[in-house]
């Protein structure tokens, strides 16, 4: 108060001019009051705004505030950088989940940072693709969720379920919709970051760090992210051109998804629908009806069609579901000779089908589990987060989780409290990223196999796992399922627990996998 002794002055004035009000010596020193009259009633207002002048004038924030406006270099030096990333530009090649879940951690912890997003497909928009496939909004996903306040509720309410294992589910069109709708709103019109939708990651230049994009665009950037999915193109060109060394095979199955809307004469969710060579899985999907998902071996006998049984047209398909959710003694497809037509006749299931969703299925390639490693995470001002950076099937169902986890580190890493010590630089920061994560992608990686082992393990290979399993419980371990949901517990530990299955994991890996080819590069096309 007393550095500003013009106002301090000012307070005294007016609590005494209360005192002064009715008194002969107030009206004689300050002309205030009513005693015998009131000659001078603007004497007080007239000294307050003198006062007040002075000290806007004189006072040393307003002389700084000028100072400041008639030097320009003054007035335009950036704030202090709070990371590594403060006033810096991050191109992110992938806008998925774990790209955009990146993007928003970098823009929560800078502010200053600038983001560009380039998405190669449109943007889906409300209620996404027609067929997309659903992902499990595991213990670690929503744990991850949870490290932005607000998401892990925005993501919940576009999610359905829960299914028989306590999971709700979530298609990845509508997460990476509501991902995108929430980075959106925490930017603001600060124009922050910017998601180019229909534009890709079309070519690199590793040494002046810029991207070339589909639409013939230059972005320059300080820092690159591939988040663009098991097929990165940024991948490819640190394989190419900077040694990166990657094993990469694919599983010996296909799988594909199909839209149930919801059924009129009965429970879908009560059905569990069966097939003596397909697994077909149902899972809810938002806002009604279900998600089939039908996994079939890729050497199936009759030709290389892209679907289940070479099946071509929509009533086959419709029929071969059909036969799926029928009961086990109305099953004729099946060879069930036992009941008569009037049994079949009386219990078989009325199935709906949405054509569109038939026909879509019929036409698009079937998906494939990927196995794939690589040695590291990171070059030159290069990155690798999520399937860009690990590949693994769907088992245990920490594809997604591992991805997000991993952008949490790398985010940690880059825009963190220690990351702005003076001997640390965005190379040793992306340096450290990669050795913490690579440990746990490929724990989880090898823990996806070794659950698949004991899934599909024939005779003479159960007979081997037996006494692993019996050993497991001698020392009350829990098993791989088990211990995957506690988000405290790294994938490494998990690993170290379970070591036993690894060696027959890996040798029926040695039959099993099926070589990966990578696709040649498509020209660029300028639109």
């Amino acid at each position: 108060v007393f550095s500003i002794q013009p106002c301090y002055y000012l307070c005294i004035l007016m609590h005494v001019r209360s005192m002064l009000s009715h008194s002969r010596l107030g009206h004689n020193m300050f002309g205030i009051g009513t005693y015998p009259s009131q000659p001078a009633p603007y004497a007080a207002p007239l000294a307050f705004c003198l006062i007040l002048l002075w000290h806007l004038t004189f006072h040393p924030t307003v002389m700084a505030f000028a100072n400041s406006n008639s030097n320009p270099a003054a007035a335009a030096a950036p704030p202090s950088p709070s990371s590594l990333l403060s006033n810096k530009h991050v191109c992110i090649s992938g806008g998925g989940p774990c790209g955009l879940f990146l993007a928003t951690l970098l823009l929560r912890q800078d502010p200053t940072v600038r983001i560009t997003i380039l998405e190669r497909s449109q943007r889906a928009g409300k209620g996404g693709d027609i067929n997309a496939f659903g992902i499990g909004l595991g213990a670690r996903l929503l744990h991850s969720l949870d490290a932005v306040p607000g998401l892990r509720g925005e993501v919940e309410s576009v999610s359905a379920g829960p299914t028989p294992r306590g999971l709700r589910i979530v298609s990845r069109s509508d997460l990476s919709e509501r991902m995108t709708c929430f980075l959106e709103g925490m930017d603001g019109n600060n124009g922050r970051c910017r998601i180019r939708f229909g534009e890709g990651c079309d070519g690199i230049d590793l040494e002046d760090k810029h991207v070339t994009t589909t639409a013939g665009r230059k972005i320059q950037y300080d820092l690159l992210i591939g988040a663009d999915g098991i097929n990165s193109s940024v991948r490819r060109a640190l394989v190419d051109r900077r040694g990166l060394r990657e094993v990469h095979y694919l599983e010996p199955s296909n799988w594909k998804s199909l839209q149930l809307p919801p059924q009129p004469e009965f429970d879908a969710k009560s059905i569990r629908p069966r097939h003596p060579r397909y697994t077909i899985a149902l899972l809810p999907r938002y806002p009604e009806g279900h998600i089939l998902l039908i996994f079939w071996g890729g050497k199936e006998k009759g030709g290389t069609s892209n679907n289940p049984g070479n099946l071509n047209t929509p009533v086959e398909l419709k029929s071969m579901l059909s036969d799926a959710f029928q009961d086990e003694k109305s099953d004729m497809a099946y060879g069930d000779k036992e009941g008569t037509s009037d049994d079949v006749a009386r219990r078989r299931r009325n199935v709906v089908f949405d054509d569109n969703a038939v026909n879509i299925f019929l036409k698009t390639r079937p998906g494939r589990s990927h196995y794939m490693k690589i040695n590291r995470f990171d070059d030159d001002s290069v990155a690798l987060i999520g399937d860009a950076a690990h590949g693994m099937n769907s088992l245990l169902g920490q594809g997604c989780a591992a991805g997000l986890k991993y952008a949490e580190v790398l985010a940690e890493e880059l825009c963190g409290p220690g990351s702005l010590s003076e001997s640390k630089h965005l190379n040793d920061a992306l340096r450290s990223y990669s050795k913490r994560a690579v440990r746990g992608a490929h724990a989880i990686i090898d823990l996806n196999r070794m659950g698949a082992t004991m899934v599909t393990a024939g005779p003479v290979l159960k007979a081997l796992l037996v006494p692993i399993m019996m050993l497991q419980k001698i020392f009350q371990r829990k098993s791989i399922f088990e211990q995957i949901m506690k988000v405290d517990v790294p994938y490494e530990d998990i690993l170290r627990d379970n070591l036993l299955l690894l060696p027959l994991a890996k040798l029926k890996w040695v039959f099993d996998r099926v070589p990966f080819r990578a696709k040649p590069k498509e020209p660029n096309v300028v639109s």
